[in-house]
């Protein structure tokens, strides 16, 4: 190599070493696939610790008075259980799904960099001289590094074709993490394809979807233990009645996640995408309108077919999760009456073995609760919908 060339490598590699964020990207390995292990566990110590002091301040409630300026009332009680109750969904969510997600998440954002990075150097290439790589470009041995050296366009298509291989090796990972996650949640007894956690994953509502499965799923595993508990306290009612008071709390968790659902859909995602759709419908009749006295129509029907992929998009988008939200609306009317029904049985439960039938019938309910709002069988189209899904939820969670 001639001598000008590695003093120019080498000035390259410790301008790039000296940069502020200096990585090497394309040795960066996407995370690794987990290995199938036994079903993940809920932390229930963690769980039933937290339901074991919201059902204090349940308990509490009947001694406080509604409201007062000096003193505790039934406000504060009700603050405390509520903060208790978002704790405990957090650990009913079960921490190794919750990072699996994370994971995924990660790695959604990593493509999305690799594949603006692709447009930057498009836009770098269309500039460059139309040559091919030159030898410094070739030799240097980091996509970062590269980036320092390139000039032609010979070299950017070497930059091209290393962030869109980028690309490929995530959309692997992805691949694998949804494998690993469908398999984990059949080990917890809930059904859900790869392929229906690749429209899930790709979707503003998606983690809900999951959250509640998963949870829903732990409730019934720590309603279990609190049956057991029950029939274990013998006769000391005492206690019988501390365990079906952390059962009604879980009725109020459940009535707390299902209403938090139904209000982001009514009042974020769906308001969003209408406003997504009037914008595409505008600029499709502001483009026919144009295509009238146009010398370029070419453009401007290629922008209107983009508009009309997307109104097809939101079409599908919404039907997903207008259909979701009343099932889950649905399983919320009954959600409130079992929970009012709790809170009476409660107030007046005398014999312990009657707490044992009520928690053993909280079972039921919760089972029935978590089969009504089982989520749709839906799948892409093509590819061409499933990347236009994948912008419009970018969008919503970006609220733009």
């Amino acid at each position: 190599m001639p001598s000008i060339v590695r003093s120019a490598l080498v000035f390259a590699m410790i301008v790039a070493c000296l940069a502020p964020g200096y990585a090497m990207s394309e040795e960066e390995s996407p995370p690794d696939e987990r290995e199938a292990v036994e079903a993940p566990q809920v932390d229930k110590s963690s769980a039933i610790h937290l339901l074991r002091d919201a059902a204090g301040y349940f308990d509490e409630l009947a001694q406080l008075p509604e409201s007062t300026w000096i003193g505790r009332d039934q406000e504060s009680a009700n603050d405390d259980i509520n903060k208790l109750i978002e704790e405990a969904i957090q650990v009913l969510e079960i921490p190794e799904l919750t990072e699996y997600r994370n994971d995924y998440r990660s790695i959604e954002q990593r493509i999305r960099e690799e594949n603006d990075q692709v447009s930057e150097l498009k836009e770098k290439r269309l500039l460059a001289p139309e040559e091919d790589a030159g030898a410094l470009t070739r030799w240097t041995p980091t996509t970062t590094l590269k980036n320092f050296t390139a000039s032609t366009r010979g070299d950017y298509d070497i930059l091209i074709e290393a962030h869109q291989g980028n690309v490929e090796s995530y959309q692997q990972s992805l691949e694998a993490l949804r494998d690993t996650m469908s398999a984990k949640l059949a080990e917890l007894g809930s059904d859900m394809s790869a392929d229906q956690l690749e429209l899930w994953m790709t979707s503003a509502i998606g983690d809900d979807v999951i959250t509640m499965r998963v949870v829903f799923n732990s409730i019934r595993d720590v309603t279990e233990d609190l049956a057991e508990l029950t029939s274990e306290s013998g006769e000391n009612l005492e206690f019988a009645k501390r365990y079906y008071g952390m059962v009604v709390i879980l009725h109020k968790l459940i009535v707390h996640m299902q209403e938090t659902f139904v209000d982001r859909v009514n009042n974020s995602v769906l308001p969003q995408l209408s406003e997504f759709r009037d914008e595409a419908d505008t600029i499709i009749a502001d483009a026919r309108q144009l295509m009238k006295s146009s010398r370029n129509p070419a453009g401007l029907e290629q922008s209107i077919e983009a508009n009309r992929l997307t109104v097809r998009t939101i079409d599908l988008y919404e039907r997903i999760v207008t259909s979701q939200r009343d099932k889950v609306q649905d399983a919320l009317r009954l959600s409130r009456h079992e929970e009012k029904e709790a809170i009476v049985n409660y107030r007046t439960v005398s014999l312990s073995s009657a707490v044992s039938s009520l928690i053993n019938d909280g079972l039921d309910t919760f089972e029935a609760l978590s089969n009504l709002q089982m989520p749709d069988t839906v799948e892409f189209q093509n590819a061409e919908i499933r990347e236009e899904f994948r912008k419009l939820t970018g969008r919503i969670e970006r609220g733009q």
